[in-house]
């Protein structure tokens, strides 16, 4: 499959001012800011969806084991110009990575220039996903644990929340609506501080995914 990939890659259409498609467009970015590499995690197959500007690289180790490690999409904009986005998710042995990307192709399609992620995302929180109190509750209980043996004495809860969380970033494969949630790493509960199942639950599911719309005259998300 990842030949198969390659040689599509290979004798993609590179022509300035040609209509790109995702794969493409890709390759333009790997071209001008260096190329993707694979590592810890590697993918075991991919969607490649043409007509909607949508690529996914993902690991499957049977039915209903499947962790995306790269998304790609593009965004159509009023001015002619488009975004693509590009999510990857790494792993470093301890916990998943996660990292979103948004560039600018011109109209003219020969080019390409990374976007700060303030100009393109709203600024978002991780307290902004959580369902209620419930989880700052139970980590309160367990910081002054955490700052003896994790993270010192001034270590404030929402440096905790850090550890714990990463926002994340979902690309649609259809549409231009953006999801973005939480992702948990258990490397304190596992190796810092021992959360009781019960705890660790609340800490692993009480929040909430936030859609963003993508406005295609101002080239940016925001909240619905």
């Amino acid at each position: 499959m990842k030949t198969s990939i390659f040689l599509i890659l290979l004798f993609s259409i590179h022509t300035p001012g040609f209509s790109q498609n995702i794969l493409e467009a890709l390759t333009l970015k790997d071209e001008l800011f260096g190329e993707y590499v694979e590592g810890e995690a590697t993918s075991t197959d991919t969607i490649i969806d043409l007509r909607n500007g949508y690529y996914e690289a993902y690991a499957s180790l049977g039915a209903g084991d499947k962790t995306i490690l790269r998304q790609a999409a593009i965004f159509h904009n009023q001015d002619g110009s488009r975004t693509l986005g590009i999510s990857i998710t790494s792993y470093d042995f301890v916990c998943y990575n996660y990292e979103t990307h948004f560039y600018e192709i011109p109209k003219s399609r020969d080019s390409m220039r990374m976007l700060m992620s303030e100009d393109i995302l709203p600024d978002l929180s991780i307290r902004a996903f959580l369902k209620d109190t419930s989880v700052l509750s139970v980590l309160n209980k367990y910081l002054p644990a955490l700052q003896k043996s994790y993270l010192g004495p001034s270590a404030t809860i929402d440096e905790v929340l850090s550890e714990i969380y990463d926002i994340v970033y979902l690309l649609p494969q259809r549409g231009t609506d953006l999801i973005s949630t939480l992702r948990v790493c258990d490397y304190i509960p596992t190796n810092e501080v021992n959360i009781p199942p019960d705890d660790w639950s609340i800490i692993a599911n009480n929040f909430v995914s936030i859609e963003l719309e993508y406005d295609k005259t101002r080239k940016k998300f925001k909240k619905r």
